[in-house]
């Protein structure tokens, strides 16, 4: 089986799609390369998950190894069919123990994005759909609608019935 490992100055790195270079290993005979990952610096981390999925589908990788994930990239390595297994933080990537490797089996794994839903993918957003081609803007009606609470208060406030 073919693993990929989020590796920094030779250790298991924390955030797996954070990563700047991943570890492509082949158990079965041994062999091992170093990925690094290409830095976006204009647009920060847009597109770096994309990458690291074609290095993926590149190097043939069956299973990644992983302390941390977020919930989108768990999500796509599971719709890939790419197992995912977990180890201690810090481990030696000399030492990697394959039969010691705990399977992440479901989404309850994952961090949730505390930013996700602020984030504005302007970068990506007509490549991935996010926006479903259209612009959103801080004043487009969707980004701008009122919750209950604050509707029913401008009832009160203005007497509209």
């Amino acid at each position: 089986m073919k693993y990929a490992v989020p590796v920094c100055d030779g250790k298991l790195f924390n955030h797996y799609s954070k990563a700047p270079q991943f570890l492509v290993i082949d158990d079965t005979s041994k062999q091992s390369i170093y990925v690094d990952i290409e830095q976006q610096s204009s647009t920060g981390s847009c597109g770096k998950k994309s990458k690291i999925n074609a290095l993926l589908q590149k190097h043939h990788v069956n299973a990644v190894v992983v302390k941390n994930i977020g919930e989108s990239m768990l999500a796509s390595l599971f719709q890939h069919g790419i197992k995912v297994f977990t180890t201690v933080r810090g481990m030696d990537i000399n030492n990697l123990d394959f039969d010691a490797l705990v399977p992440v089996e479901d989404m309850s794994y994952a961090r949730p994005s505390l930013n996700k839903k602020h984030k504005d993918h302007k970068c990506c957003q007509h490549r991935h759909g996010h926006h479903h081609g259209r612009r959103e803007t801080a004043l487009s009606p969707a980004r701008n609608r009122l919750g209950i609470k604050a509707l029913s208060k401008l009832q009160r406030i203005h007497k509209f019935q």
